[in-house]
């Protein structure tokens, strides 16, 4: 019967064989003398200089070369004993994906299912390098009687099932089932003899995880940016071999302007050969031939000055935009930072500030648009003959597009800006003026609340690139907490508190415009969102208004306390007796009472209080039940549903006692 293959199991059998056999004891030496020298830090040795690597502790081998100076880009060494090991060779080239743009952690589970099946194939080839399952065969079939029942003792107590056939077959010659013969012959393998021992997995993991992420390290620098922006995610071996055509055609301006290499991603192929692809005209046309037709609508831009400003920023940027810019948005968005001096920002605040506007720009940019040309009469300018303003009146034949100002008619905007300005940059200048100064003012906040971080930490600020493998140690490496860090980048006014990242402010910027015409050059984004809280509140608040008032058809009532505001014991417990006080304590304490219990106060079921007092920092909201006309305490709390300590809540409910000896008891009481 066929041992149980465990690895467990047999451990104990293995060494037992290589122990009573000298034979098993070779074909174990001859492994070892192989591999057993590997560990997990020399299976991956990355050479920089060379471009070389060395896997398996230098067994194979990858070369990489610059175009011109060898035939092939890449050249793999996997051969031993005279014959290519494919197994390994497929391992390496299709298997092992090396990531360029997605930093986040590999799944742990990934991690372990890869370095548990690159520790198997190295234990599989090795054992038939050795030749060793016919050696273990031939080993068994000359076994003496000693060794044979050694041999059939391991194997019962590792499996209860086992018959004792290597016995039988010594003593009275009866022959080994084939299959006990073949499950047997692995029995020398290093899996079974060395166990656990042997490259241990989870060491095997780490190392395995690095070697993911070292692309940059060990290709020539140009081949690794045409890698990186080929593959935005990752790539392995094979994809860099299939895509030896394009590495040659790329490689000189990977060399000569990398920065903006990625913008060949949104042109033809046709034109990589050609010399200045990336050549600033090239920006300004209109141009097919150069540009793919999902960006050939309109020239990339319009303006020399934004293309001035494409070509300083860094690969960074470079690459975010290369892949948005068949938004006309982001078009806008570039346009309007022109006008600002970036000279002095981080890379990753100008990237954070174009991502932020991306799709605003396009709404704010119309707004002002629309402004301009009613007051300059851009419609009837000589050279427009494209669109005309919605509204007026056409003929049939009349072939314009008629626009008006939305977000559907951006491109029209542009080009029709573009007519009237004439490439007159002050006109430009002014039309972009307030969108400018808005993103101007985030860029500078952002530019203020971490000038005292270390470089190092830039490259996290944004809360998408904190999930990066390499977030949590260089926090720790700056002795900083995840809170510390993110507390950089909170906008706060009394109990609001939004990040810096979200759309708080930018929902307002649109009303921001329309409140007028005007936006100073030393606008800051702090003032901004002081005016974004208070806009917040009152849309807040006429959406609840709205909605309560519909529902409930009253706005104020009679307070049960008679006074509305009473003094006790140096507190103050003023009584929410209208639908504005209801909403306003909601909206300032962040809890329900206006959502949860307008109803029920408005119908005589429950009343609310104010609580404050000079002595405390904090107000609290008091709640209590009104059953024949005497009020319950319910519940007293801090702001964001935190419970008052049990001090104050003996203080209310005094309160309370107090208050209802002065409440005449009424069966009536319950409806206002």
């Amino acid at each position: 019967m066929q041992p149980t293959r465990q690895h467990s199991q047999l451990h104990a059998v293995a060494q037992q064989l290589v122990r009573i056999s000298s034979v098993a004891a070779e074909i174990y030496q001859d492994q070892m003398d192989l591999v057993g020298h590997f560990t997990s830090q020399n299976l991956f040795r990355i050479d920089p200089i060379l471009h070389r690597v060395e896997l398996l502790n230098g067994l194979f081998s990858l070369e990489f070369y610059p175009p011109k100076s060898h035939t092939h880009l890449i050249e793999t060494q996997f051969e031993f004993a005279g014959q290519q090991q494919e197994v390994l060779e497929d391992f390496f080239l299709h298997d092992v994906h090396f990531l360029t743009g997605n930093l986040k952690p590999q799944h742990s589970l990934f991690l372990r299912n890869q370095a548990q099946h690159l520790r198997q194939l190295i234990l599989q080839q090795v054992y038939l390098w050795v030749d060793g399952a016919a050696r273990v065969k031939q080993l068994l079939l000359h076994l003496d009687a000693m060794q044979a029942q050694i041999l059939d003792q391991a194997l019962m107590q590792a499996d209860n099932q086992y018959q004792p056939v290597l016995t039988k077959f010594v003593q009275q010659g009866q022959p080994i089932p084939e299959d006990v013969l073949t499950a047997l012959s692995t029995l020398c393998a290093l899996e079974f003899v060395e166990g656990e021992t042997f490259l241990p997995v989870q060491a095997l993991m780490l190392s395995y995880d690095d070697f993911c992420f070292s692309a940059a390290e060990f290709l020539p620098k140009a081949m690794y940016r045409i890698l990186s922006i080929s593959f935005p995610e990752r790539f392995n071996l094979q994809d860099l071999i299939d895509h030896q055509d394009d590495l040659q055609l790329l490689y000189r301006h990977a060399v000569e302007q990398s920065h903006l290499l990625g913008f060949v991603r949104i042109m033809n192929r046709a034109v990589w050969a050609e010399d200045n692809i990336l050549a600033k005209r090239h920006f300004l046309e209109k141009n097919t031939r150069i540009w793919q037709t999902k960006v050939a609508r309109l020239p990339l831009f319009d303006y020399p000055r934004a293309v001035n400003w494409l070509f300083r920023q860094s690969k960074l940027v470079l690459d975010w935009l290369s892949d948005n810019i068949h938004h006309s948005s982001v078009r806008v968005a570039v346009v309007a930072l022109s006008f600002v001096d970036c000279s002095q920002i981080h890379p990753r605040i100008i990237l954070a500030t174009l991502q932020y506007f991306q799709y605003a720009s396009a709404r704010l940019f119309i707004q002002s648009c629309d402004h301009f040309a009613l007051q300059h009469q851009w419609f009837e300018h000589q050279h427009n003959s494209r669109v005309v303003q919605k509204g007026q009146r056409q003929s049939l034949e009349d072939p314009r597009i008629s626009i008006s100002p939305s977000i559907l008619y951006l491109d029209e905007w542009m080009n029709l800006l573009a007519i009237v300005s004439a490439q007159d940059e002050l006109q430009v200048k002014q039309v972009y003026a307030r969108l400018s100064r808005v993103m101007q003012a985030y860029m500078l906040h952002l530019h203020k609340v971490t000038a005292e971080l270390p470089a190092e930490l830039m490259q996290f600020i944004h809360p998408e690139s904190q999930q990066s493998r390499d977030f949590m140690h260089c926090l720790r490496r700056h002795q900083l907490t995840l809170e510390q860090f993110r507390q950089l980048f909170y906008l706060k006014a009394g109990p609001v508190r939004e990040s810096v990242f979200d759309a708080y402010v930018r929902d307002y910027l649109v009303d921001y415009f329309n409140e007028k015409n005007y936006t100073p050059k030393n606008v800051s984004w702090s003032s901004i969102f002081q005016r974004a809280v208070r806009w917040h509140h009152e849309v807040h608040k006429a959406e609840i208004l709205a909605k309560l008032k519909k529902q409930l058809n009253v706005s104020h009532w009679p307070p049960v306390s008679l006074q509305g505001r009473t003094q006790y014991l140096g507190w103050c417990f003023e009584e929410l007796n209208s639908l504005d006080r209801i909403i306003q304590e909601s909206r300032s304490f962040h809890h329900c009472l206006a959502v949860s219990y307008s109803q029920k106060i408005i119908e005589g079921e429950y009343v609310a209080f104010h609580m404050s007092s000079p002595c405390y920092r904090q107000s609290l909201t008091l709640g209590c039940h009104l059953l024949d006309g005497q009020l319950r305490f319910d519940q007293l709390e801090y702001p964001n549903n935190h419970k008052a300590e049990q001090l104050l809540v003996n203080i209310a409910e005094q309160f309370i006692q107090w208050l209802n000896s002065r409440l005449k008891p009424d069966p009536s009481a319950g409806t206002l």
